[in-house]
């Protein structure tokens, strides 16, 4: 049973994370089009779409299916890997929380980040990404 949980914890993750990474991609076009009325409309509805229909549900099922294995194996919150991890988790949650605010201020014509604001911002997942796919993957015991 806890593989099946560590299965569908990772797939969630990966949905969330192409979600976190693709926002800020239509963030872009939609600050290079803030001037052209029928493209920013398509990109209100991709980005509304985007961030209730996958990202949202994706970080739900990802939560959800971390705290299912904890909830199953509770002495991994022993593990020092584990006690790195939860942190960067909750700083993951909190970045979804800005790219939700940012969508919701460019859906009412707020746009307030310049293209390359929004492309750096692009990028900010992978300083989660990279530390958690660590620790959970290599599972140091310093």
């Amino acid at each position: 049973m806890f593989l099946y949980l560590k299965a569908a914890h990772l797939i969630a993750m990966v949905a969330w994370f192409a979600g976190l990474f693709y926002m800020f991609r239509l963030l872009v076009y939609h600050a290079e089009n803030r001037d052209s009325p029928e493209i920013t409309t398509l990109l209100k509805t991709m980005e509304r779409r985007l961030l209730r229909g996958i990202m949202t549900p994706a970080m739900v099922a990802t939560l959800v299916f971390g705290i299912s294995m904890l909830a199953a194996q509770p002495s991994y919150l022993q593990l020092a890997w584990l006690r790195l991890k939860l942190p960067l988790v909750a700083g993951l949650v909190g970045y979804h929380m800005y790219v939700a605010r940012a969508r919701r201020r460019f859906e009412q014509d707020d746009v307030f980040l310049t293209p390359t604001q929004c492309r750096i911002r692009n990028e900010l997942p992978l300083l989660f990404l990279v530390p958690i796919v660590l620790l959970a993957v290599l599972r140091p015991t310093w």
